[in-house]
This record gives structure tokens, C-alpha cells and sequence, in this order.
């Protein structure tokens, strides 16, 4: 956690570099203890929508309903899978409710599960509005075992240290490697763009990145500037 402040600053200075150039971009980080306790944020951006971070809360809810296909459970963390996601999301009775259900037990009590079906194809849960901080308390929660049994949880954390190469970016760069899920799609605020969003457990800390940029490659360089020292390196 002493690496906050430093981390914090190049968030600040960068997206200010950035907003003198585009409209559009903007950051965001969040970070707390993985004990628990309080979650520290900086940037501009203090929500996003999930994507397919949303993807890890889907997959507790239906391991806790006694459904999960383990095989759709690998894809959808390791590769993103969309299909595999909704196999596991249509197998829920009411998935919004369940999935705000794991939510308000790892502590988020404000996020909202978007309902309306987009035209466009996107998942309705990974539109949902998520804050950085909430997006760290469920990770934590779960990280810590508050969520399933350990043995379901070791393979769910397993799976996110083995996303693949190509999506290893920002977070999944980090060195050692983390256990950690990303996301990205089209920005919905005014100004348009991109944006992206992962969450990751490094070491005794947890951490929520989002950026939002001209397009998915600057998103994605502009998130992977603010990434902390890996709190376990000296």
C-alpha cells in the first residue's frame, strides 16, 4: 500500500497530459487492502461500465446455485468467452437478482444490475454501471474466501492467473503475474471512445483500473501507465 501515493500521482499527472489532448480521456484507479478496509481512489474516473469483469460475479452466483459448468466457467474468465458467460448466466433463475445478491455479500450495496437488453448485443450485466471501489470489494470478498467454499474459489483465482497472452495487458503485465479480469467495449458517456476496466489481486492488495480513450488501443496504453508497483516487489 505504500506504493498508493506515487501511483496516485502518475494517475493525476497523466490524465491531465491526456485531457489537454482529447476530450475524451480520462482514468481511473482503486485500491485497498485485501484484508479489507479502507479503499483508496484517485482519477477521474471512479465508475465504469463492468464488461466482462462482471463475468467473475456471474460465475460465483452460479457456483453457489449448484449449476456451474466448469468447462464454460474456464472459458469465460481465461479467454472472456461471451458465450460461455451467457450459458451460465441463462442457467440462473432471475440472474440480475442472484448476481445483486453476491454483490450485496461481498459488501457492494449499490450497484445495480442494467436489465434492458442492448440492440447491439452486449451482455445486459456487463453494461452495469460498476464503481472502481465496489468492483475492489467484491474481488477482495472473494479473494478471501467470503464467498465459496475454498476449494471453488482456488479455481476461480486459478483461472485469472491464466488469462490468455493476448489479453494480458495493464494488470496482466505485472510482474509477478496476478490473478486478475479485464474488460472493454464502447464508451456510452458524451464524449464517446473506449474504455476499459480490469481488477486484479496483487499481493496484499486489491486494485480496480478504468480508462477511457479515442479508441481501444489508446484506452488500454493510457490504463497500463497507472498500474502500481507490484506491492510484493521491494
Amino acid at each position: 500500500m505504500a506504493t498508493t501515493p506515487a501511483a496516485s500521482t502518475r494517475l493525476n499527472e497523466a490524465v491531465s497530459r491526456r485531457r489537454s489532448t482529447s476530450g475524451a480521456a480520462a482514468a481511473g484507479l482503486a485500491i485497498g487492502p485485501l484484508a479489507g478496509g479502507r479503499i483508496e481512489t484517485r482519477g477521474e474516473l471512479r465508475e465504469s461500465r463492468a464488461w466482462s469483469t462482471m463475468k467473475v460475479p456471474v460465475i460465483v452466483a452460479a457456483v453457489a446455485a449448484g449449476g456451474a459448468d466448469w468447462e464454460a466457467v474456464e472459458a469465460a474468465i481465461t479467454r472472456s468467452d461471451n458465450d460461455a458467460a451467457l450459458r451460465l448466466w441463462d442457467e440462473l433463475d432471475d440472474g440480475a437478482a442472484r448476481v445483486e445478491a453476491v454483490l450485496r455479500e461481498a459488501g457492494d450495496n449499490e450497484t445495480t444490475l442494467e436489465r434492458e437488453p442492448d440492440p447491439r448485443g452486449y451482455s445486459s450485466f456487463g453494461r452495469t454501471v460498476w464503481s472502481l471501489s465496489a468492483a475492489v470489494r467484491f474481488y477482495g470478498a472473494l479473494a478471501r474466501g467470503e464467498l465459496l467454499a475454498s476449494s471453488y474459489t482456488e479455481r476461480i483465482l486459478d483461472a485469472m492467473g491464466r488469462i490468455v497472452p493476448e489479453q494480458r495487458w495493464c494488470l496482466g503485465a505485472m510482474d509477478p503475474p496476478i490473478p486478475f479480469k479485464g474488460g472493454w467495449g464502447p464508451s456510452e458517456s458524451p464524449e464517446g471512445g473506449y474504455e476499459v476496466i480490469q481488477v486484479g489481486i496483487a499481493g496484499p492488495a486489491v486494485i480496480a483500473i478504468a480508462a477511457r480513450a479515442q479508441d481501444s488501443e489508446a484506452a488500454k496504453r493510457l490504463a497500463s501507465k497507472h498500474v502500481p508497483q507490484h506491492p510484493n516487489t521491494p
